[in-house]
């Protein structure tokens, strides 16, 4: 396979070679059909693989694609989802909740969140702020860890074992609160009782005096996800320790499962429509 560097003299001047391969590659990605090897995606772009594997190593660390350890294959991260969110299942799945979170803060008056799983990772994808004046700010795209927000474990929680397992392996176990659970057995025990309650509580584990519940929404047959058999996302409900203590997560799991499964079900129709 030979690179082209042959240009018009119009090109040269007014753009830069290593960014047009980069968009290049992602257009690739975004485009896909699933995971791709990383040979198709130098067939694909007319690059060497040698390229290739340099842009990529640049793309991974900064969240707009990601690997599956299994294949070694690449996909499109959540950073690139929501740069594509015309094409993207995230682009449809904040569209669905978009109305729901609001429900949900104006039934709480605190933050509600739309958080998806991307890798060991994470990943604020839409959020509804508290109108109240002390709350909580969460920033689109922002990454968390699974092991220590409410988010992260009901995501861990509903996945199937084998899955779950494979990702505790990889997780690093890093403390950010005094009640930050480290140790990977305590962490397993912790996923098992989610699991059988149905909601997660980030207990001041992620930031001191914040707490956060959470519930995954169930996936529906269809995409990365679910194709493994694990939620399509999670709704949670942040807010200051003080406002949202551990009884009233409780009262609120409710709330946060009813919704899930109107977000499953709205996420199921629309698979349904377009099928």
């Amino acid at each position: 396979m030979k690179e082209s560097t042959a240009e018009t003299p119009k090109r040269a001047r007014r753009s830069v070679q290593s960014v047009d391969r980069a968009l290049d590659l992602l257009e690739a990605l975004a485009g896909a059909d699933g995971e791709v090897a990383i040979t198709a995606l130098a067939t694909r772009t007319g690059l060497h693989v040698s390229t290739v594997h340099r842009l990529l190593a640049t793309l991974l660390r900064r969240g707009y694609v990601r690997q599956n350890p299994d294949t070694s294959r690449y996909y499109a991260g959540a950073k690139l989802a929501m740069l594509t969110e015309g094409r993207s299942r995230y682009g449809e799945l904040r569209l669905r909740a978009r109305p729901l979170l609001r429900s949900l803060t104006d039934a709480t008056r605190e933050t509600a969140n739309l958080v998806v799983l991307d890798d060991v990772q994470a990943v604020y994808i839409d959020t509804v702020p508290s109108p109240q004046v002390v709350r909580l700010f969460t920033a689109i795209g922002n990454r968390t860890p699974l092991h220590a927000t409410g988010a992260g474990k009901a995501l861990l929680a509903a996945l199937p074992s084998p899955r779950r397992d494979a990702l505790l392996d990889r997780i690093e176990l890093r403390g950010y609160t005094a009640r930050t659970i480290v140790d990977r057995a305590s962490l397993r025990r912790m996923l098992d009782e989610i699991r059988e309650r149905g909601y997660a509580i980030d207990d001041e584990e992620y930031d001191d005096g914040v707490r956060c519940v959470a519930v995954a929404v169930a996936g529906i047959g269809t995409g990365r996800d679910a194709q493994h058999g694990g939620p399509i996302a999670a709704l949670s409900i942040s807010a200051p320790a003080n406002r949202l203590s551990r009884q009233r997560c409780a009262e609120l799991a409710p709330l946060l499962r009813r919704t899930a499964a109107e977000l499953a079900e709205a996420i199921r129709d629309q698979a349904g429509g377009s099928s």
